[in-house]
């Protein structure tokens, strides 16, 4: 349990991707077809690390998400084909991603169930995700839950000053804002350093931009395995609270 419980949990925040729904499935799938199309310029490993490179140059640019990953794809595919890359590469990659921003939504196990049972808890549940704004309302909508949320927050970075920010549009005191969701840099570290609390959801995979150095957890995270457990962990809480 939180090491600090003395205010009870007002507002809860959840991330969207790969908390409430697959999303590094997605590019992982298409990565994979990428290395495919440029098997006769550079092998796996190669197309891999200029790619990364090439997305963290353009993060502050393009932002996250299928758009970015997709401009970042044809800047890798022409640094490593030079002077042979044809129309008909370009296409493909954008074809990839055509895919990949009609792909359904899928929900992870429990995730529903757990934000409707958050709203029965008296809780106000906001989805707080990051990415292209289209895309991610897109997903939203698919998803069925849109009408669960009482506030919907699309950030191109998730920070401190971000986090801040958004708790001043709330009217909610950092000691009564709960975060969920499955990266430790986004989700945990940012809302940690305002005085919050949070629960990390794992997920099995993470883009290498989402990793950090070291993570030995801290008292005002909780982990659970899925989102299912979320509503019996915040009844407990309240219960231990007297509230």
């Amino acid at each position: 349990m939180w090491g600090d419980q003395a205010q009870p949990i007002e507002v809860v925040g959840l991330d969207g991707d790969d908390t409430l729904w697959r999303c590094e499935d997605l590019f992982q799938e298409a990565q994979a077809q990428f290395r495919a199309l440029l098997t006769d310029f550079a092998d796996d490993a190669l197309v891999d690390e200029t790619l990364s490179r090439v997305e963290r140059g353009n993060l502050a640019l393009f932002g996250y998400g299928i758009k970015g990953f997709a401009l970042s794809a044809v800047e890798t595919a022409a640094r490593l084909a030079g002077p042979e890359l044809h129309a008909r590469l370009v296409e493909q990659i954008l074809d990839l991603a055509r895919g990949m921003l009609s792909a359904p939504v899928e929900l992870l196990p429990g995730a529903g169930e757990a934000v409707w049972a958050l709203r029965d808890l008296g809780h106000r549940v906001v989805l707080v995700t990051k990415g292209d704004l289209l895309d991610q309302e897109r997903k939203l909508q698919k998803s069925g839950l849109a009408d669960a949320f009482d506030h919907v927050e699309i950030i191109s970075e998730k920070s401190v000053a971000k986090y801040a920010e958004l708790l001043r549009v709330l009217d909610c005191p950092p000691e009564r804002f709960l975060m969920v969701g499955n990266s430790v840099r986004s989700d945990i570290v940012p809302v940690i350093e305002l005085g919050a609390r949070a629960v990390h959801v794992p997920y099995h995979l993470v883009w290498d931009h989402e990793h950090v150095g070291s993570w030995d957890g801290h008292d005002n995270v909780v982990e659970i395995a899925n989102l299912s457990e979320l509503p019996a962990l915040l009844s407990s809480t309240a219960a231990a609270q007297g509230t």
